[in-house]
């Protein structure tokens, strides 16, 4: 028997006045748990009770035992609980990196729902536009671009990769709409920064064909509301997510171009993920996170 299993078998036996009541708490034989009473004391080299045939009493070296470990048992068992909870109620501290843009419009707004709900979790979140961010170093859950590779990870698709080509009303009004893939080259394209070479827009035709389309224009950011917000005020093309643009192309904000034809930037075209790291058990507070995001989720992106 190890060595904390015999240390419960003492107290109990101090609890219960005897060794085979002690022993019946915890599944063990009066015999089984007399020898492994033995054994403890032999390891300690302490004679922590005297034994009579009717009656067992802690010795003076059992009671001051007894006196040390007992709190020391019980905020084991304490702590032991707790965590065994946080596996089957949320609770604690969820910490969460998420790219922005979609941050902001899909994740913060329903973060007051969740935390009525789950009251007892409380959220630590991060915003980024960095890409390839995976669970590490005390980050419970991942908001990102597509799937990180390997075995270590789960991942819950929370978006789709749609995207949009979009230009607001009055650019159209003062310099028309593109009618093909090849006459956006005629119009300012609001585009991600690229490294060392031309933003890509790639269009499937109505034959299933790829068009590559190399794009330029005046304007260039690592941030989709940034690109937005240039579309918005009329500054040429942009090719953003759907779950980006929706709302401004339902108010009428921002006009679809080309709604025929499927169209993506050639290195964005992967679809948002809620990732964490793969476990038997999972703790509850990112389990019920992730359920409450894919519950608000919109059932169309």
């Amino acid at each position: 028997m190890d060595r904390l299993t015999a240390l419960r078998l003492f107290l109990r036996t101090l609890d219960r006045g005897g060794i085979a009541a002690a022993g019946r708490s915890l599944g063990l034989s009066a015999t089984a748990a007399s020898r492994a009473l033995r054994e403890l004391e032999d390891d300690l080299a302490l004679r922590l009770f005297d034994r009579t045939t009717r009656h067992v009493a802690p010795t003076e070296a059992g009671r001051r035992l007894a006196a040390r470990i007992m709190p020391l048992l019980e905020s084991l068992d304490a702590a032991l609980v707790e965590a065994s909870e946080m596996h089957k109620e949320a609770t604690g501290t969820l910490r969460i990196v998420a790219r922005r843009s979609y941050a902001l419009r899909h994740v913060v707004p329903h973060l007051a729902g969740f935390r009525a709900a789950h009251p007892r979790v409380e959220i630590d979140l991060e915003l980024t536009e960095q890409t390839g961010l995976v669970p590490a170093h005390g980050v419970d859950l991942v908001i990102r671009l597509g799937l990180p590779v390997g075995k270590s990870f789960t991942g819950h698709r929370l978006a789709s990769g749609r995207r949009i080509l979009c230009a607001s009303p009055g650019y159209i009004a003062r310099h028309g709409a593109p009618a093909s893939p090849d006459a956006v080259l005629q119009h300012p394209c609001l585009t991600y920064r690229e490294a060392d070479e031309a933003p890509i827009w790639v269009f499937t035709t109505g034959d299933g064909t790829r068009q590559d389309v190399a794009v330029s224009g005046p304007f260039r950011s690592n941030s989709g509301e940034a690109l937005r917000q240039a579309a918005l005020d009329g500054m040429g093309l942009v090719l953003l997510p759907e779950w980006m643009l929706g709302e401004d192309v339902a108010t009428g904000r921002l006009t679809p171009l080309l709604p025929s034809l499927p169209a993506w930037p050639g290195r964005y075209q992967a679809e948002i993920h809620a990732v964490h790291l793969r476990a038997d058990r999972l703790p509850a507070k990112i389990g019920a996170f992730v359920a409450h995001l894919l519950a608000v989720a919109d059932p169309a992106a």
